[in-house]
Protein backbone atom coordinates (compact mmCIF):
# COMPACT_ATOMS: atom_id res chain seq x y z
CA UNK A 1 0.00 0.00 0.00
CA UNK A 2 2.88 2.44 0.29
CA UNK A 3 4.19 2.29 -3.42
CA UNK A 4 2.77 5.22 -5.53
CA UNK A 5 0.02 3.77 -8.21
CA UNK A 6 2.09 5.52 -10.58
CA UNK A 7 4.65 2.70 -12.14
CA UNK A 8 8.64 3.27 -11.40
CA UNK A 9 10.60 2.31 -14.18
CA UNK A 10 14.14 1.79 -13.21
CA UNK A 11 16.69 -0.29 -15.42
CA UNK A 12 14.24 -1.91 -17.74
CA UNK A 13 12.15 -3.05 -14.88
CA UNK A 14 8.67 -1.86 -13.80
CA UNK A 15 7.34 -2.05 -9.99
CA UNK A 16 3.26 -1.84 -9.57
CA UNK A 17 1.30 -2.54 -6.86
CA UNK A 18 3.66 -4.54 -5.49
CA UNK A 19 4.43 -6.76 -8.77
CA UNK A 20 7.68 -7.01 -10.28
CA UNK A 21 8.38 -7.56 -14.01
CA UNK A 22 10.76 -6.34 -16.90
CA UNK A 23 9.03 -3.85 -19.13
CA UNK A 24 8.87 -6.51 -21.90
CA UNK A 25 7.26 -8.96 -20.20
CA UNK A 26 4.56 -6.11 -19.28
CA UNK A 27 4.34 -5.27 -23.09
CA UNK A 28 3.47 -8.76 -23.57
CA UNK A 29 1.17 -9.25 -21.21
CA UNK A 30 -0.88 -5.92 -22.25
CA UNK A 31 -0.60 -7.19 -25.42
CA UNK A 32 -2.51 -11.01 -24.58
CA UNK A 33 -5.06 -8.91 -22.90
CA UNK A 34 -5.36 -6.85 -25.85
CA UNK A 35 -5.48 -10.16 -28.51
CA UNK A 36 -8.20 -11.52 -25.64
CA UNK A 37 -10.29 -8.35 -26.21
CA UNK A 38 -10.23 -8.68 -30.15
CA UNK A 39 -12.05 -12.18 -30.05
CA UNK A 40 -15.45 -12.17 -31.31
CA UNK A 41 -14.40 -9.02 -33.39
CA UNK A 42 -11.17 -9.69 -35.94
CA UNK A 43 -10.54 -13.36 -34.77
CA UNK A 44 -13.75 -14.40 -34.35
CA UNK A 45 -14.32 -16.89 -31.93
CA UNK A 46 -11.39 -18.63 -31.71
CA UNK A 47 -11.18 -19.15 -27.48
CA UNK A 48 -8.53 -16.68 -26.87
CA UNK A 49 -9.87 -14.60 -24.06
CA UNK A 50 -10.90 -18.01 -22.10
CA UNK A 51 -8.77 -18.35 -18.86
CA UNK A 52 -6.70 -21.36 -19.31
CA UNK A 53 -5.67 -19.82 -22.58
CA UNK A 54 -4.80 -16.31 -21.54
CA UNK A 55 -2.86 -18.10 -17.95
CA UNK A 56 -1.27 -20.40 -20.28
CA UNK A 57 0.03 -17.50 -22.15
CA UNK A 58 1.05 -15.10 -18.86
CA UNK A 59 2.64 -18.03 -17.79
CA UNK A 60 4.69 -18.50 -20.40
CA UNK A 61 5.91 -14.76 -20.55
CA UNK A 62 6.32 -14.58 -16.87
CA UNK A 63 8.35 -18.32 -17.24
CA UNK A 64 5.93 -20.62 -14.74
CA UNK A 65 3.69 -22.40 -17.09
CA UNK A 66 2.44 -24.79 -14.56
CA UNK A 67 1.37 -22.05 -12.03
CA UNK A 68 -0.90 -20.29 -14.71
CA UNK A 69 -2.51 -23.22 -15.87
CA UNK A 70 -3.32 -23.89 -12.57
CA UNK A 71 -4.56 -20.55 -12.16
CA UNK A 72 -6.27 -20.10 -15.47
CA UNK A 73 -8.12 -23.67 -14.98
CA UNK A 74 -9.61 -22.37 -11.46
CA UNK A 75 -10.84 -18.95 -13.01
CA UNK A 76 -12.40 -21.17 -16.04
CA UNK A 77 -13.85 -23.24 -13.81
CA UNK A 78 -15.25 -20.55 -11.72
CA UNK A 79 -16.25 -17.95 -15.31
CA UNK A 80 -17.67 -21.13 -17.27
CA UNK A 81 -21.21 -19.89 -17.23
CA UNK A 82 -20.69 -16.40 -17.57
CA UNK A 83 -21.64 -15.56 -21.37
CA UNK A 84 -23.30 -12.89 -22.88
CA UNK A 85 -26.55 -13.12 -24.39
CA UNK A 86 -28.49 -11.31 -27.27
CA UNK A 87 -27.05 -7.37 -26.33
CA UNK A 88 -25.79 -7.86 -22.94
CA UNK A 89 -22.10 -6.98 -22.21
CA UNK A 90 -20.53 -10.04 -20.56
CA UNK A 91 -17.91 -9.85 -17.77
CA UNK A 92 -14.54 -9.28 -19.80
CA UNK A 93 -12.86 -12.80 -18.59
CA UNK A 94 -10.09 -12.14 -21.39
CA UNK A 95 -8.50 -9.38 -19.23
CA UNK A 96 -9.57 -10.17 -15.98
CA UNK A 97 -7.81 -13.70 -15.93
CA UNK A 98 -4.92 -12.09 -18.02
CA UNK A 99 -4.29 -9.68 -15.25
CA UNK A 100 -5.91 -11.82 -12.26
CA UNK A 101 -2.87 -14.34 -13.06
CA UNK A 102 -0.02 -11.71 -13.86
CA UNK A 103 -0.75 -10.81 -10.34
CA UNK A 104 -0.64 -14.00 -8.98
CA UNK A 105 2.04 -15.34 -10.36
CA UNK A 106 4.17 -12.43 -9.98
CA UNK A 107 3.53 -11.89 -6.36
CA UNK A 108 4.03 -15.68 -5.68
CA UNK A 109 0.57 -16.47 -4.71
CA UNK A 110 -2.22 -18.39 -5.66
CA UNK A 111 -6.06 -17.98 -7.43
CA UNK A 112 -7.24 -16.50 -4.16
CA UNK A 113 -5.53 -13.76 -5.74
CA UNK A 114 -6.45 -13.84 -8.95
CA UNK A 115 -9.71 -13.65 -7.98
CA UNK A 116 -9.70 -10.55 -5.86
CA UNK A 117 -7.65 -8.77 -8.93
CA UNK A 118 -9.31 -10.53 -11.87
CA UNK A 119 -13.31 -9.98 -10.69
CA UNK A 120 -13.11 -6.57 -10.08
CA UNK A 121 -10.89 -5.96 -13.62
CA UNK A 122 -13.31 -7.94 -15.43
CA UNK A 123 -16.41 -5.93 -14.22
CA UNK A 124 -15.21 -2.57 -14.69
CA UNK A 125 -14.14 -3.56 -18.18
CA UNK A 126 -17.67 -5.04 -18.55
CA UNK A 127 -18.49 -1.23 -18.13
CA UNK A 128 -16.12 0.08 -20.06
CA UNK A 129 -17.09 -1.86 -22.99
CA UNK A 130 -20.87 -0.92 -22.61
CA UNK A 131 -19.84 2.52 -22.99
CA UNK A 132 -17.60 1.88 -26.18
CA UNK A 133 -20.01 -0.66 -27.68
CA UNK A 134 -22.46 2.87 -27.11
CA UNK A 135 -19.79 5.24 -28.34
CA UNK A 136 -19.61 2.61 -31.90
CA UNK A 137 -23.19 3.19 -32.30
CA UNK A 138 -22.16 6.50 -33.88
CA UNK A 139 -19.51 4.41 -36.45
CA UNK A 140 -22.17 2.00 -37.43
CA UNK A 141 -24.08 5.14 -39.28
CA UNK A 142 -21.37 5.81 -41.36
CA UNK A 143 -21.05 2.52 -41.96
CA UNK A 144 -24.35 2.15 -43.28
CA UNK A 145 -23.82 4.90 -45.72
CA UNK A 146 -20.92 3.61 -46.85
CA UNK A 147 -22.76 0.58 -47.78
CA UNK A 148 -25.38 2.52 -49.71
CA UNK A 149 -22.61 3.93 -51.22
CA UNK A 150 -20.81 0.74 -51.98
CA UNK A 151 -17.70 2.28 -50.32
CA UNK A 152 -16.05 -1.16 -49.30
CA UNK A 153 -12.74 0.49 -48.68
CA UNK A 154 -14.36 2.64 -45.93
CA UNK A 155 -16.47 0.25 -44.43
CA UNK A 156 -13.43 -1.84 -44.06
CA UNK A 157 -11.78 1.22 -42.44
CA UNK A 158 -14.68 1.52 -39.74
CA UNK A 159 -14.06 -1.88 -39.10
CA UNK A 160 -10.67 -1.74 -38.20
CA UNK A 161 -10.74 1.57 -36.33
CA UNK A 162 -13.10 -0.14 -34.00
CA UNK A 163 -11.06 -3.03 -33.92
CA UNK A 164 -8.17 -0.97 -32.58
CA UNK A 165 -10.15 1.04 -30.39
CA UNK A 166 -11.00 -1.91 -28.96
CA UNK A 167 -7.40 -3.45 -28.57
CA UNK A 168 -6.08 -0.21 -27.30
CA UNK A 169 -8.28 0.95 -24.45
CA UNK A 170 -6.60 -1.59 -22.38
CA UNK A 171 -3.03 0.24 -22.72
CA UNK A 172 -5.10 2.56 -20.19
CA UNK A 173 -4.85 0.10 -17.56
CA UNK A 174 -3.19 2.07 -14.88
CA UNK A 175 -6.77 3.78 -14.39
CA UNK A 176 -8.24 -0.16 -13.61
CA UNK A 177 -5.04 -0.49 -11.47
CA UNK A 178 -5.45 2.83 -9.33
CA UNK A 179 -9.19 1.50 -9.03
CA UNK A 180 -8.57 -1.50 -8.25
CA UNK A 181 -5.69 -1.17 -5.67
CA UNK A 182 -7.29 1.89 -4.11
CA UNK A 183 -10.74 -0.26 -2.97
CA UNK A 184 -11.36 -0.31 0.65
CA UNK A 185 -11.15 -3.23 2.62
CA UNK A 186 -14.97 -3.89 3.27
CA UNK A 187 -15.23 -3.67 -1.04
CA UNK A 188 -12.43 -6.32 -1.11
CA UNK A 189 -14.17 -8.56 1.56
CA UNK A 190 -17.40 -8.55 0.02
CA UNK A 191 -15.86 -9.30 -3.63
CA UNK A 192 -14.47 -12.52 -1.60
CA UNK A 193 -17.61 -13.49 -0.67
CA UNK A 194 -18.67 -12.67 -4.39
CA UNK A 195 -15.96 -14.86 -5.64
CA UNK A 196 -16.87 -17.59 -3.10
CA UNK A 197 -20.26 -17.58 -5.14
CA UNK A 198 -19.54 -16.97 -8.67
CA UNK A 199 -18.56 -20.73 -9.06
CA UNK A 200 -21.81 -21.64 -7.89
CA UNK A 201 -23.47 -18.96 -9.97
CA UNK A 202 -21.32 -20.26 -13.30
CA UNK A 203 -22.03 -23.57 -13.35
CA UNK A 204 -26.04 -22.81 -12.26
CA UNK A 205 -26.00 -20.69 -15.53
CA UNK A 206 -24.31 -23.42 -17.77
CA UNK A 207 -26.75 -25.85 -16.51
CA UNK A 208 -29.67 -23.67 -16.83
CA UNK A 209 -29.34 -23.94 -20.50
CA UNK A 210 -27.91 -27.48 -20.98
CA UNK A 211 -29.46 -29.51 -18.22
CA UNK A 212 -31.91 -32.32 -18.84
CA UNK A 213 -33.43 -34.69 -17.16
CA UNK A 214 -31.82 -37.38 -18.88
CA UNK A 215 -28.39 -36.16 -18.60
CA UNK A 216 -28.77 -35.95 -14.76
CA UNK A 217 -27.26 -39.54 -13.89
CA UNK A 218 -24.03 -38.69 -16.41
CA UNK A 219 -23.86 -35.12 -13.97
CA UNK A 220 -23.89 -37.50 -11.06
CA UNK A 221 -21.11 -39.88 -12.25
CA UNK A 222 -18.77 -37.11 -13.58
CA UNK A 223 -19.34 -35.22 -10.30
CA UNK A 224 -18.17 -37.69 -7.82
CA UNK A 225 -14.35 -38.60 -9.13
CA UNK A 226 -14.47 -35.04 -9.15
CA UNK A 227 -15.31 -34.32 -5.57
CA UNK A 228 -13.55 -37.48 -4.42
CA UNK A 229 -10.05 -37.04 -6.52
CA UNK A 230 -7.24 -37.62 -3.52
CA UNK A 231 -9.62 -39.01 -1.38
CA UNK A 232 -11.40 -42.58 0.21
CA UNK A 233 -14.53 -42.31 -1.36
CA UNK A 234 -18.05 -42.45 1.74
CA UNK A 235 -21.31 -44.09 1.63
CA UNK A 236 -23.23 -40.90 0.54
CA UNK A 237 -20.69 -40.80 -2.87
CA UNK A 238 -21.41 -44.70 -3.14
CA UNK A 239 -25.03 -43.67 -2.65
CA UNK A 240 -24.85 -41.58 -4.88
CA UNK A 241 -23.36 -43.53 -7.70
CA UNK A 242 -26.01 -46.03 -7.08
CA UNK A 243 -28.90 -43.78 -8.15
CA UNK A 244 -27.32 -42.59 -11.23
CA UNK A 245 -26.64 -46.20 -12.14
CA UNK A 246 -30.72 -47.05 -11.27
CA UNK A 247 -31.70 -43.94 -12.92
Amino acid sequence: HNIPLDPIRERGRIILGGMVMSLVQAILIAIIAGVSRCEGDWLGECKLREPIVTGFLVGLVLGDVKTGLIIGAELQLMWMGAVGIGPVAQLDIGIGGTIGTAVAITTGTGAETAILFGVPVAVIMQFLNTLLMSAYSGVMLSADKKIDALDFRGIRWCHYFCGICTFVMFFGNELIEGIVNNMPDWINTGLGGVAALLPCLGFALLLNIIMEKRLIPYFILGFIPAAYVGFDLTMVAIAAIAVAVAW
